[in-house]
């Protein structure tokens, strides 16, 4: 005989498994792999100044988050069944000997989230290449003058383009 039990911590919800991944690792305050790109403009990329200029390498200090997928932030992205993923907004900021810490705050259905990833960033270019210090995988960003997208950042399992823009 078979007897078969049915809890509601059991079921299968409805995002799928790297959603639930990750909602374990928020719970858990565990960070998780980051990845994402948005292609932004500034006028400033010939500024001696810009980290985009060739040869300049990148300039300390914090951008602010403006962009995800496109729409200004705060946003919030809701699924098909009223799951909802709202980023509140974050920062890169671009510190000495190479180091970064991109920072982002929101919250998945009524849970907070304020996570870190840290690690190094090199430049070849205007191509920027971050490489966390937890072993996650390496992503890369576009510099343009004052701005910098990221490309690959994973939030709660998803694929987001981030814009930031720094003073």
């Amino acid at each position: 005989m078979r007897h078969t039990i049915h809890t509601p911590a059991l079921q299968r919800p409805v995002w799928g498994s790297q959603l639930v991944r990750a909602r374990r690792a928020i719970v858990a305050g565990l960070t998780f792999a980051v990845v994402a790109a948005t292609a932004a403009c500034s006028s400033d990329s010939d500024s001696p100044t810009s980290p985009g200029k060739p040869g300049n390498g990148p300039v300390t200090g914090a951008y602010a988050m403006k962009t995800i997928r496109g729409f200004a932030v705060p946003h919030t992205f809701t699924d098909a069944v009223g799951k909802k993923l709202t980023v509140d907004g974050g920062k890169l900021t671009l510190g000495p000997n190479n180091s970064y810490e991109l920072n982002y705050k929101g919250r998945l259905n009524a849970l907070e989230f304020d996570l870190t990833d840290e690690g190094t960033v090199s430049i070849a270019g205007s191509t920027a290449t971050f490489t966390p210090d937890d072993g996650d995988p390496a992503y890369t960003g576009t510099i343009n003058g004052k701005t910098i997208s990221v490309a690959g950042f994973k939030i709660a399992g998803a694929k987001f383009d981030l814009g930031f823009t720094g003073n």
